[in-house]
């Protein structure tokens, strides 16, 4: 079973809102849960990265995480209605000091 947080609330609501079909769809694959879950959590990698990794203000950091990943997935990305799949950016590599 996923946890879901807060964060993942906020992405279900919005997609029931803007993206009800995709919502739809998967909820009949039996998908929903994972998906918001991945979603969350990948929000949660890249606001990390951006804020305490790049140094990022906060408020942008959220906006770009938002656009990017949670709130409204493009139906452009894959041929139907469902999100690409989730999943976390690699992590960097140690940055080499002279």
């Amino acid at each position: 079973m996923y946890e879901r947080n807060r964060l993942g609330q906020m992405i279900l609501e919005h997609w029931q809102k803007h993206r009800p079909q995709m919502v739809a769809e998967l909820r009949e694959a039996n998908q929903l849960d994972q998906t918001i879950y991945e979603a969350q959590e990948t929000v949660g990698d890249l606001l990390y990265e951006l804020v305490s990794v790049q140094k990022m203000d906060y408020q942008a950091a959220w906006e770009i995480a938002m656009r990017e990943w949670a709130l409204l997935p493009s139906p452009n990305r894959r041929q139907s209605s469902l999100p690409r799949t989730l999943t976390p950016r690699p992590p960097r590599p140690p940055a080499i000091s002279e």
